[in-house]
């Protein structure tokens, strides 16, 4: 039996697990004009518990974004029950430097269920991309970040203000963690 008062100590802890994957897609020529609504996709990669893909739309995904890229990531496997993660997507830029505001879009907390998939459609104007230092030579890449709340009850709490820089490395708490995990990339090649 416990003494009259001692305090009784409990905590629980939980972290933002956070994955990245690139996607680098070369021959960019080669995808523009195949039609608004068709799409590149990347293999599917590991992040937060389930396979996800990255979805690029050079003419756009839709009528209302004609002349714009689109960028989305896509719940591929098959989840029993809806799926949420907070997701960022950017472009990489080739001299290492961080992303530009126009090329990197605020983390978002979305639920997904299989095949949906959620970004943005108006993600740039294909002008402005193809003046940009992210085309090099034919050739972009596209990060996509996950993260999933691991440990017990938490909500995905921070707020995007507090994730738009080093979201990679970014614990529930908000402090930086270096332990976070590259999945690796994959590419998507246009052909002639």
């Amino acid at each position: 039996m416990a003494s009259a008062g001692a305090a009784a100590v409990t905590t629980s802890a939980s972290e933002v697990s956070v994955s990245s994957h690139l996607f680098t897609v070369r021959g960019y020529g080669n995808t523009k004009g195949i039609g608004v609504g068709v799409s590149i996709e990347s293999p599917a990669f590991d992040a937060a518990g389930h396979r996800w893909s990255v979805v690029f739309y050079p003419d756009g995904e839709s009528q209302d974004a004609s002349g714009q890229i689109s960028v989305f990531v896509r719940l591929v496997s098959e989840a029993s029950d809806d799926v949420t993660v907070l997701y960022g997507l950017s472009l990489v830029d080739p001299t290492g430097a961080a992303p530009a505001a126009e090329a990197s879009k605020a983390p978002k907390i979305s639920t997904f269920s299989c095949g949906e998939s959620r970004g943005l459609g108006c993600f740039m104007e294909q002008e402005t991309f193809e003046a940009s230092p992210y085309l090099q030579d034919n050739c972009f890449t596209i990060k996509c970040v996950i993260g999933a709340v691991n440990g017990p009850g938490a909500a995905l709490a921070p707020p995007a203000t507090e994730l738009r820089h080093g979201f990679d490395r970014l614990r529930l708490d908000g402090a930086a963690d270096d332990a976070w995990s590259d999945i690796g990339g994959s590419s998507g090649e246009a052909s002639d």
